[in-house]
């Protein structure tokens, strides 16, 4: 049951029904997913662990509010972690594990336009796994897995805004990082992962400052309307 209810709140903030900033309360939730608040404060304490929400003491549970400071860093994280990922995936990985990811990638670029950006991102965060996996380090893994829920957080939020093309060039990126895996080149796999990841880093922060931007100018207009 605990584990249901990770998966359902963690579902529900990928899919913004909760917003950045919104306090999430036990009752209310409980509720809502027809659980025990036991179960929810347990979930709850999960999606911290995550980075998904945080605890403000005296006040509650808030969804994370990243910064533009804080989605930097995990962009730049991001890059030390996978482009290192993609060099040893060259050295490591069976021929299994290049088939597996070849099938990956090909599935991610299937998607419909009418696709959910949350399922685009789960195919996103597939194709990484499988290179995560060929590269053989449980320890790197481990650490990725603490960047995990925000860096899916954050793709889906940029894939649900993304246009056709950018999701065209985003697939092109792919493939040329498979075809530099495929040919065991370590240099150009790592450079065009790390290119990968910062490109990504770019869109995010720029979506960050318009919401920003956006959200000073209704503020404003507030202030004045009244």
């Amino acid at each position: 049951m605990r584990e249901q209810t990770v998966v359902t709140l963690r579902e529900a903030l990928f899919n913004e029904v909760f917003k950045p900033g919104d306090k999430l309360v036990e009752r209310k939730l409980a509720e809502q997913t027809g659980v025990s608040r036991t179960s929810i404060r347990e979930a709850l304490s999960q999606l911290e662990s995550e980075g998904l929400v945080t605890r403000v003491a005296g006040k509650g549970m808030f969804v994370t509010r990243l910064s533009e400071r804080e989605v930097r860093q995990i962009y730049e994280a991001r890059a030390i972690l996978e482009s290192a990922m993609a060099r040893l995936f060259v050295e490591r990985a069976s021929q299994e594990q290049m088939d597996e990811l070849a099938r990956r990638i090909s599935e991610a670029g299937e998607t419909d336009t009418s696709e959910l950006a949350r399922q685009h991102a789960e195919k996103l965060d597939a194709v990484w796994d499988i290179i995560m996996q060929g590269a053989g380090n449980d320890i790197t893994r481990q650490m990725t897995f603490l960047l995990h829920g925000r860096v899916t957080y954050l793709r889906t939020v940029t894939t649900r805004v993304a246009s056709a093309e950018r999701r065209r060039n985003t697939m092109a990126l792919l493939h040329g990082i498979f075809d530099a895996l495929r040919a065991r080149d370590a240099d150009l796999a790592e450079k065009l992962t790390r290119g990968y990841v910062e490109r990504s880093a770019a869109f995010a922060l720029s979506l960050l400052r318009d919401s920003g931007q956006n959200a000073k100018s209704s503020s404003r207009k507030q202030r004045i309307d009244t």
